[in-house]
């Protein structure tokens, strides 16, 4: 697949919060007589870390795929199956990583921008970026086709 956008938005804030609530278990934890636990924890929240540590998206021909960190778990969607694109703010409420709230499923690693796509009538996905209008200017200059335009994609 010829990739026409990639961007990468690293979750300074899912590292952050990660790292620093494993160290901080893992210290009371070992001060506790828990050494062996304080280490499974410690290891634990790396490994969340570094799986949740950046979220990456590519617009590509036929194809709009997502991943986090490594690539470990990786999602996609076609883009003739995209029926609306909007750029979106997401609440704090929604968290970060894969979530659903109200039928909406969320895919972010850190702020509240994020761009909305309605796939089908009742599939709606946000993509957390931090450059959500050139994700979106993206998503539509990939599903422009004389079928797609007529629909206002």
């Amino acid at each position: 697949m010829a990739v026409r956008y990639r961007h990468r938005q690293w979750g300074v804030v899912a590292i952050a919060t990660c790292l620093g609530s494993g160290a901080f278990g893992a210290v009371l934890l070992w001060n506790a007589d828990h050494g062996s636990v304080a280490m499974l924890l410690l290891a634990t929240e790396l490994v969340i870390a570094v799986l949740f540590s950046s979220l990456t998206v590519e617009v590509g021909d036929g194809e709009l795929r997502w991943f986090f960190g490594p690539g470990l778990w990786r999602y996609h969607v076609a883009l003739d199956a995209i029926t609306e694109i909007a750029v979106a703010r997401n609440r704090w409420w929604h968290g970060l990583g894969v979530g659903i709230v109200s039928g909406t499923r969320f895919y972010t690693v850190s702020g509240l921008d994020a761009v909305e796509l309605r796939i089908g009538r009742d599939d709606v996905r946000r993509l957390g970026t931090d450059d959500p209008h050139g994700l979106a200017a993206a998503i539509r200059a990939a599903c422009i086709s004389p079928r797609r335009v007529a629909q206002g994609v």
